[in-house]
Parts: C-alpha cells; sequence; structure tokens
C-alpha cells in the first residue's frame, strides 16, 4: 500500500513536469514565430517600401531599448495606399505595413460586409491576419473603424 501510493506520487509528479514541458516549449514557439516575423519584416523593408538597398531600418533592430518586437498577427492604422491585391496602412507606431487581401476574407464596415473597392484612402482600419515571409501580413479580417 505504502509502494502504490509513492508510485502514484511519482507519476503525478512526472505528468506535472511534463506539462509544464510542454508548456514552455509551446511558448518557445510563440516567441521564436513572433522573433522570426520582425526580423523578416526589417530584412525585407527595402523590398517593400522601395528605400535604399540597405535598408533605412539598417541596425535598427539591434537595441530595441525596452520597445516590443512588431504585431506579426494585425495591424491598426490609416490606409495610405490600395494596390490591387494588397493594402499600405500607416500603422499606430508610424510604420508602413503591407496588408495582402485574399479573395475568402472579411472586411466590415459597422455591421456591414463590404468589398475592397469600398475602401477609401485615409480611412482607418484594423486587420487580424497571419505574418507571411516577406514581411507582410495576409489579413484574415479587416473591421473599417468610423472616424471621429
Amino acid at each position: 500500500m505504502i509502494q502504490s501510493r509513492t508510485y502514484k506520487i511519482a507519476a503525478i509528479s512526472l505528468a506535472a513536469i511534463f506539462v509544464l514541458f510542454l508548456t514552455f516549449t509551446a511558448g518557445m514557439r510563440v516567441g521564436f514565430r513572433k522573433a522570426m516575423f520582425s526580423y523578416q519584416w526589417g530584412e525585407n523593408y527595402h523590398k517593400n517600401f522601395a528605400s535604399p538597398r540597405g535598408g533605412m531600418l539598417h541596425g535598427a533592430f539591434r537595441n530595441f531599448e525596452g520597445k516590443d518586437f512588431i504585431n506579426s498577427h494585425g495591424a491598426a492604422g490609416q490606409i495610405l495606399k490600395i494596390n490591387g491585391s494588397e493594402i499600405v496602412i500607416k500603422g499606430q507606431d508610424g510604420v508602413e505595413k503591407i496588408i495582402i487581401i485574399k479573395e475568402d476574407m472579411s472586411i466590415v464596415r459597422f455591421r456591414e460586409a463590404i468589398k475592397v473597392s469600398d475602401l477609401k484612402v485615409d480611412e482607418f482600419i484594423t486587420i487580424i491576419g497571419s505574418p507571411t515571409d516577406d514581411g507582410k501580413i495576409e489579413a484574415k479580417f479587416i473591421r473599417v473603424l468610423p472616424i471621429k
């Protein structure tokens, strides 16, 4: 009876350690994904915004001074340019971001579903999506915000 109780405690302890290990591993993967997006976004800045070959942000990602990584799964800001299947916005941090528009995504203004052709330059939008390898955000959902 004492041995079976000891085995139960050992089994529960091992299970707890295993769950902690899985949680830690998942956190590392999420952090790695965010860091990789920030790196790739910086590396492709000159391609996305036609800046000098070395990139205007050359060396800017070396010292964050307490700043967080770039948000890779969404953005919010003012529409600067609508170019076919891409929208360029000026984010809340003043950084321009390229949003890729797909056919199967949703765009909503108030409660009404709209099309890409209904979007206008200078409107404010919020985007939820996923990062691409070249530093853009592939939109899954866009909400047009009212101008106050």
